[in-house]
């Protein structure tokens, strides 16, 4: 065996654990000298089945061993080793190039393979490059461990965040029924009719405004408004307010699945609101039946076509919505402002109107 001069390449220790097994004391002894001061902790063992109870006990970073020993040999160790752990750097040393030998510690996935007389430079180096190996593997465990729980606390914070958003939507629609009331109240002591439609339509606006809110509420998706449930709550919405209307007027609805933004969602609301309650109030004056149809349609990627008709009495052909006084008109053409979308109106059939708007 080539000497090994232990004054020799100081080196400071990895930070990682060692087991040194070897059957001759005097091979043993010399080893242990030199490697345990090139590691933070060196354990020694002097044949297979202490080799195994060491790792057991302390789960080294880095396994040398030699083959051949009495009771258990290295290669034994290692598959029992390899059982309880498939991470373990392992390094066996052999006096003999025995094929057989070679091909199992192979098929254990051995990481060196070294030949008895061993070069001490070469067997350094080989340490070296395993703990660098080990301290990689380490340092990304750690990182990996670390990102868990930071997402297991960002995760944490979203879902707190989420139930206080939830009970935010949840009070909104509250105060805003509580206002909705007050003025339903406001309502019932009041004996001027045109007083009490302009209660009511401040109602229904309001209650439009309520249900955007219980429509956050009930979904997951806190930042957008699905659109068709949130229309069919609303047009049912009016259907009771103007309940003389209900057995004859019919809505269809013809709405895409969508979800829009609450900064759209709210105006096109409150627009579907003042055109549905202009048609039960105006477009069937005189007639028997009548439908109003509401239509959302996405037009391409970003742009949607929101059209609300119906087969009424029509209108004057030179009314303009951008000239009316009527306050519902005023608050259509603003709400379409609002959103940058386009409005654009026909009153050669009934009544229909048809905004775009892009998201």
């Amino acid at each position: 065996m080539a000497s090994i001069d232990p004054h020799k390449d100081a080196h400071l220790p990895h930070n990682i654990s060692l087991l040194f097994v070897e059957d001759n004391e005097s091979v043993r002894n010399l080893y242990q000298k030199r490697l345990k001061n090139r590691t933070e902790q060196f354990f020694v063992a002097e044949n297979g089945q202490e080799g195994l109870e060491i790792f057991r006990e302390h789960c080294p970073d880095l396994i040398i061993t030699d083959i051949s020993m009495p009771i258990m040999n290295g290669l034994e160790m290692i598959r029992e080793i390899r059982k309880q752990s498939s991470d373990v750097q392992v390094m066996v040393m052999s006096a003999y190039s025995i094929k057989e030998y070679f091909l199992e510690a192979i098929n254990l996935g051995v990481n060196g393979y070294l030949i008895k007389p061993v070069n001490p430079v070469k067997l350094y180096a080989l340490i070296d490059e395993m703990a660098g190996n080990i301290l990689l593997k380490k340092s990304l465990a750690e990182k990996e461990i670390k990102r868990r729980v930071a997402e297991k606390n960002l995760k944490r914070s979203l879902d707190e965040k989420e139930v206080l958003l939830k009970e935010v939507h949840h009070r909104v629609k509250n105060n805003m029924q509580i206002i909705s009331s007050i003025l339903k109240m406001q309502e019932r002591l009041v004996d001027d009719t045109k007083l009490q439609t302009v209660l009511a339509e401040s109602r229904n606006r309001i209650r439009s405004m309520a249900l955007v809110h219980e429509n956050l509420y009930q979904n997951e998706n806190l930042a957008n408004i699905q659109f068709h449930n949130y229309v069919k709550s609303l047009a049912g919405n009016l259907v009771r307010t103007y309940s003389d209307m209900q057995h004859k007027v019919k809505i269809h609805y013809d709405v895409e699945d969508v979800f829009l933004p609450l900064d759209i969602g709210i105006p096109c609301g409150l627009v579907i609101n003042e055109l549905i309650s202009n048609s039960f109030k105006h477009a069937f004056v005189g007639k028997e039946q009548g439908t109003v149809r509401i239509v959302l349609h996405r037009t391409d990627n970003k742009m949607f076509k929101l059209q609300v008709t119906d087969d009424g009495v029509g209108m004057d052909p030179d009314f303009k919505v951008e000239k009316s006084r009527s306050l519902g008109m005023r608050i259509v053409y603003k709400l379409v402002q609002q959103i940058d979308g386009e409005l654009d109106y026909d009153f050669s059939q009934g009544t229909s109107y048809s905004i775009q708007f892009k998201i």
